[in-house]
């Protein structure tokens, strides 16, 4: 990601951590979001596109698909060490949301690692749209 600022902030939550991050559209922030949650556990910018990963999510509203694509780019990482740097919205609706990502197995010598994550949960979880584009807020458990 090239932006100059980022596109998010984390904010102190009780023993969790939370993220309030911003796009332009709905695809934007979902790709924001993505971003800086790798952003959360390593040094996103060390990332190398070496992998594609296509990731489809289902969920009943944008709320709950935000927490699911999270949630699976944390699955993705647990269980298999990828870690993405790169996101591409294929397609979307509110509840459906097909994307791709590009990333590479985990190398803690070159990510380093900043913040372990338990789960992305629905506490407070909010997405909204603003005369400055879309916001939302995401609660982790730590």
């Amino acid at each position: 990601m090239a932006a100059k600022t980022k596109p998010y902030r984390l904010i102190d939550h009780s023993g969790d951590l939370g993220l309030e991050v911003r796009g332009d559209d709905f695809p934007g922030l979902l790709v924001n979001a993505a971003w800086a949650f790798t952003d959360i556990l390593v040094d996103a910018p060390q990332v190398r596109a070496h992998r594609v990963q296509d990731i489809t999510v289902e969920a009943p509203d944008r709320e709950a698909l935000l927490a699911a694509w999270l949630g699976e780019l944390l699955y993705l990482f647990d269980a298999r060490g990828l870690v993405f740097g790169r996101f591409e919205i294929r397609e979307w609706t509110e509840q459906k949301l097909t994307a791709r990502a590009w990333g590479e197995p985990f190398n803690p010598d070159r990510h380093g690692f900043k913040q372990g994550v338990k789960a992305v949960t629905y506490h407070q979880l909010q997405i909204r749209r603003t005369a400055k584009g879309w916001r939302a807020r995401v609660i982790f458990d730590i």
